[in-house]
C-alpha cells in the first residue's frame, strides 16, 4: 500500500497540468473504446446465437452476462500504462502500473471466462433440449463448470507469478503436507471421480426416476460433488458421487414396460361358469387396452384363499412416467369393474363363518 501511495505521489508531481488533462482524456477515450469493443463482442455473440436459431437474447438471464465490465478493467489498465509511456515516465512508478495492468488483465480474463462459461452453458442446454437424449443434458453443466474452474486454475497461477509469490515454496510444502492434504480432500477427489464415473457409464440421465440406496426420486442435477435428487415428497437430497462408485442405481425411468401384479377375489359362491367368462373378459380387456404389452400377461384362477377365489392379474404396462401408468392401471381397474358388474360377478373381501350346534342335536 505504501508503494501505491509512493507511486501516486510520483506521478502527481511529475505531470503537469496538461499532461493530467491529456491522461483524463485517454481514461476517457479507453472507456469509450472499451464499450465499444464490448459492444461489437456482444454484437457478435447475439449474430452467433441468431445463426443458429436461438432467441436467447429476449432473457434477463443471458442480458446480464454482458462483457463490458472485463472488457474496461482489461483496457482501462493498459492505457493507463500507455500514457505513462507516453509522458517518459519510467522506473518503479511505470514498472507498478505496467504490473497492476497486467494483474487486471488476468481479473478479466477470469471474469471474462466465468461469462463464457454461462454463454457456453444456455448455448448447450439449448441444443440439448432439442435432442431425445438426456445424457447431453447431464453433460452440459459439468462443461460450463469446468471452464470456470480452469479460469480460476489460470487466473491464479499467473496472478501469483506477477505477485512473485514463491510457487517453488508453496509446491514444496504442499508435497510436504501433502499425505495431511491428501487424507482431508480424500471424500472431495472420489466425489470427482463419482461424477466422471457417471458419465462415462450413464447409469442415470436428468429427469429418470432412480433408486440410490434409500433415496428414491427424479434426478435433477449432476455436480462435481454431489447429484442432487428430488423425492416424491418434494425434498431435495444431495448424494455424494462417491457413494455412485458403490452403490446399486436402479433406474426405473429406463424401464422398457412397467409391471403390475394383483389379486381379484371374488366369492366361493361364483360359478366356475362365470369364472371362466370373467377371465376371458378380463384377458380381453388387456388386449383392447391401448397402453398394455400385448405378448406377455397371465390372468389366472391362482388360489383358494380363507374367504374368496383369488384371480392373478399379471401384466405390462408400455408407458413414460409414474403419472402416465397410473392413469393406465386406473383405466385398466375400472374397466374390470364395469365387467363385474356387467356379469353378476361380487367381489370377496376378508370374512369368517362361525356355525353354531344345538346342544339338543348333540344330545
Amino acid at each position: 500500500m505504501q508503494e501505491i501511495h509512493q507511486a501516486i505521489f510520483d506521478i502527481y508531481s511529475q505531470l503537469s497540468p496538461d499532461q493530467w488533462l491529456v491522461l483524463l482524456a485517454l481514461i476517457l477515450g479507453a472507456g469509450i473504446l472499451s464499450h465499444f469493443s464490448a459492444s461489437l463482442v456482444q454484437r457478435v455473440i447475439h449474430r452467433f446465437f441468431q445463426r443458429v436459431n436461438f432467441n436467447l437474447y429476449s432473457s434477463d438471464d443471458v442480458n446480464a452476462l454482458s462483457l463490458l465490465r472485463p472488457i474496461q478493467m482489461m483496457v482501462l489498465g493498459w492505457v493507463m500504462v500507455l500514457g505513462l509511456t507516453l509522458f517518459s515516465i519510467t522506473g518503479p512508478v511505470l514498472t507498478l502500473f505496467f504490473e497492476v495492468a497486467k494483474i487486471l488483465t488476468y481479473l478479466a480474463i477470469v471474469w471474462g471466462g466465468f461469462r463464457v462459461a454461462d454463454l457456453t452453458l444456455i448455448y448447450l442446454s439449448e441444443k440439448a433440449a432439442e435432442t431425445e437424449t438426456k445424457f447431453d443434458d447431464l453433460l452440459a453443466p459439468l462443461i460450463a463448470r469446468t471452464i470456470k474452474l480452469f479460469c480460476i486454475g489460470f487466473g491464479a497461477i499467473s496472478i501469483a507469478e506477477i505477485l512473485k509469490l514463491p510457487l517453488a515454496s508453496l509446491v514444496t510444502g504442499l508435497g510436504i503436507g501433502g499425505l495431511a492434504i491428501a487424507m482431508a480432500a480424500k471424500d472431495t477427489i472420489s466425489n470427482v471421480f463419482g461424477s466422471l464415473s457417471v458419465i462415462a457409464d450413464r447409469p442415470f440421465n436428468i429427469g429418470d426416476w432412480v433408486k440410490v440406496n434409500d433415496v428414491e426420486g427424479t434426478v435433477e442435477k449432476l455436480g462435481f460433488r454431489s447429484t442432487r435428487i428430488r423425492t416424491f415428497y418434494n425434498s431435495l437430497v444431495s448424494v455424494p458421487n462417491n457413494i455412485l462408485l458403490t452403490a446399486t442405481v436402479d433406474n426405473m425411468g429406463e424401464r422398457e414396460f412397467r409391471r403390475y401384479k394383483t389379486s381379484i377375489s371374488v366369492t366361493y359362491s361364483t360359478s366356475a361358469e362365470k369364472i371362466e367368462a370373467f377371465l376371458n373378459g378380463i384377458r380381453q380387456l388387456i388386449n383392447e387396452h391401448p397402453k398394455t404389452r400385448k405378448d406377455y400377461f397371465h390372468v389366472n384362477l391362482n388360489e383358494f384363499a380363507p374367504s374368496s377365489l383369488d384371480i392373478l392379474l399379471y401384466c405390462f404396462f408400455k408407458v413414460s412416467d409414474w403419472g402416465e401408468e397410473l392413469q393406465a392401471r386406473e383405466s385398466l381397474m375400472l374397466s374390470i369393474i364395469k365387467l363385474a358388474n356387467e356379469q353378476q360377478i361380487d367381489f370377496a373381501f376378508p370374512s369368517r363363518s362361525l356355525y353354531i350346534e344345538n346342544d339338543a342335536k348333540l344330545k
